[in-house]
C-alpha cells in the first residue's frame, strides 16, 4: 500500500454505515440515557495521520487521559470539537493534531475525509479526515489530554485475527464492543467504526 494508492481509494464512494455497523458496539445506545440533549449535535473533527513506517504506513493513535467526562483512557484519532475560530471541519482537525501531539498543519497533506459518525452518549458528531505526514515525527503531548502515542501499522489493523469483541460497562449497562486487539491496546467505538471504513474502501480495492 502507497500513499498514492490510499489517496486514489479515498475517492471511492463511502460505504458509511454499512461499514461503522460492523464495529458498532451493541446496543448502539441506551434508551432514555442517552441521545437525549437539548441542543444539537457538537460538532467535532478527527485526524487520521498515515505515514511511512518500517517499509509499510502506520497510524498514530493516542491514548487519552483519564480526564475526559466520556472518553477517559479509550484509544482515539487526535481531535476534539470544532472553535468558534475554526473555518471548517478541517481546520478543527488540524487543530487539534497541532494541540494534541505536536504536529503542525503545514506538515500535513490533507487527501480524504471519511464519513460522520455521531455518538449519542457525548452529542458528538464527528468528521474524520485522513492526511499524511512524511515521517513519524517526534510527537509533543499535550499532557492534560494525551497519556501516549501509540503506532500501529496499517497491515495490522486490517489483519481480521486482530478483530474481537469486549464486554464493558457504559452508563452501568454491558454493552458488547467489537473493536481491533493491537498488542494491549483495544480500539473500538467511534474511532474502530471509522477504521471500518478505510478498511472497507481498502479492500474493496485490493
Amino acid at each position: 500500500m502507497t500513499i498514492d494508492t490510499l489517496k486514489q481509494i479515498l475517492t471511492r464512494q463511502l460505504p458509511g454505515e454499512i461499514a461503522h455497523d460492523h464495529m458498532s458496539p451493541q446496543p448502539k445506545y441506551i434508551e432514555g440515557r442517552e441521545g437525549v440533549h437539548d441542543r444539537p449535535p457538537i460538532k467535532s473533527a478527527v485526524m487520521m495521520l498515515v505515514a511511512p513506517y518500517q517499509g509499510d504506513l502506520a497510524i498514530p493513535f493516542i491514548k487519552r487521559t483519564k480526564a475526559g467526562k466520556y472518553h477517559g483512557g479509550q484509544i482515539a484519532l487526535p481531535g476534539g470539537k470544532r472553535e468558534p475560530l475554526d473555518q471548517n471541519s478541517l481546520a478543527t482537525a488540524l487543530r487539534e493534531c497541532s494541540e494534541e501531539i505536536g504536529v503542525m498543519p503545514d506538515n500535513i497533506t490533507t487527501i480524504g475525509r471519511l464519513s460522520d459518525v455521531y455518538i449519542p452518549l457525548s452529542n458528538f458528531n464527528i468528521t474524520p479526515f485522513v492526511g499524511t505526514i512524511p515521517e513519524i515525527p517526534n510527537f509533543v503531548l499535550s499532557k492534560n489530554e494525551v497519556e501516549k502515542v501509540i503506532i500501529i501499522p496499517l497491515n495490522d489493523l486490517l489483519d481480521n485475527r486482530n478483530k474481537t469483541s469486549q464486554t464493558l460497562y457504559r452508563l452501568d449497562q454491558k454493552i458488547v464492543a467489537p473493536g481491533y486487539k493491537i498488542g494491549d491496546n483495544f480500539i473500538w467505538g467511534a474511532t474502530a467504526m471509522m477504521i471500518a471504513e478505510l478498511e472497507a474502501l481498502i479492500k474493496n480495492e485490493l
